[in-house]
This record gives structure tokens, C-alpha cells and sequence, in this order.
């Protein structure tokens, strides 16, 4: 199965040999060749578990691709099991997932939410303001009150489920010979 995987990549051009050739090789410089970066054993699918999912759960959207290839290069992780996994998060979980991660960061943050059924009453507030500074400051105003319990709740979430994800490559994958 290993020599099949090999295979696709280099037929896709994503192997080691034409990503060291390439813009990415010249960016990653030494760190790209390193074998763990693109080796399929229990120690850097792991670590890519964590590189994956730590930015999938961040709130920086359009960002987690980019995210998981960097800690993927720090942790030396598998870059394309970082970069598939991060994918968790995607158009039809976001909604969910940044909905419950306001709401463990508000939890966590100690703080009642505030954003149940209050809408309607900020949107009459932003039309009854006027100028179009005066209308800014009342969106950066809401926008704070959203991004903090965000940041922490999506934080929390994210150490938990990369912290998981880690565990079980752990617990399902067996102990190879000679582990990393």
C-alpha cells in the first residue's frame, strides 16, 4: 500500500524529489527533506493529527492550509496527512463548529451569551446610527464581543480534538520497529 501512495504522489507531482525541486523546496529549504515530513509511519501521522487539526479549529479562515504545512515542517509531521486533515473543517461544518466554539468560549470565559435572539435589536441599533464612522464603531464594537469568546472557544476545542486525534493514531496504529 506504502508503494502505491509513493506512487500517486510522485504521478501528482507532491513527492518529496518534486517538492524539493519546485518554490516549496526552495521555501522549506532543509526542513523539506526531512524523511518524517513524508513518511506514513505511526510518529509523524500523528504529530500530523495535531498539525491538522490545531489550525482547522482556528478561527483564521482561508489560512488552514498554509497553517498545517508550517506546524507539519515544526513538529516534522506527515505534510500530507496534516494537509488532509485539516479539512475537518469545511463549508458545511463551519457553521456548527464556530456556533459551539462561541459558546465554550463564553463558557469558559465565564460570561452569560449574549447573542441569543439579540440580533434583531442590533441590526435596528446599526440603522438608527448614523454616519458611516458612527456605523463602523458599532460593527468593530459587535465584532469584539464575538472574536474573544471565539478565539478561546475554537483554542480549547482545538488543543482537545488535536490532543485526541494524537491519542488514537497512539491507540490503533501498531508499534512499528523502529519508531521515530
Amino acid at each position: 500500500m506504502q508503494h502505491r501512495l509513493k506512487s500517486l504522489l510522485h504521478r501528482l507531482k507532491l513527492s518529496p524529489e518534486h517538492l524539493r525541486a519546485g518554490w516549496v523546496g526552495k521555501w522549506l529549504g532543509k526542513h523539506g527533506v526531512n524523511p518524517d515530513l513524508w513518511s506514513f509511519q505511526r510518529g509523524p501521522v500523528a504529530r500530523a493529527m495535531v498539525a491538522g487539526l490545531l489550525p482547522a479549529t482556528s478561527p483564521l479562515l482561508g489560512l488552514h492550509h498554509i497553517l498545517a504545512v508550517i506546524l507539519a515542517v515544526i513538529l516534522r509531521a506527515n505534510v500530507p496527512t496534516a494537509v488532509v486533515v485539516q479539512t475537518a473543517n469545511n463549508p458545511l461544518t463551519i457553521p456548527v463548529y464556530y456556533t459551539m466554539a462561541y459558546h465554550v468560549g463564553e463558557l469558559a470565559l465565564g460570561r452569560p451569551t449574549k447573542y441569543e435572539g439579540g440580533i434583531p435589536e442590533k441590526m435596528r441599533k446599526l440603522d438608527q446610527t448614523v454616519g458611516l464612522r458612527a456605523k463602523l464603531r458599532v460593527l468593530a464594537g459587535e465584532f469584539a464581543m464575538v472574536v474573544v469568546p471565539l478565539t478561546v472557544g475554537c483554542s480549547i476545542i482545538g488543543v482537545v480534538v488535536s490532543a485526541a486525534g494524537y491519542g488514537l493514531i497512539y491507540a490503533i496504529w501498531p508499534a512499528e520497529g523502529k519508531e521515530k
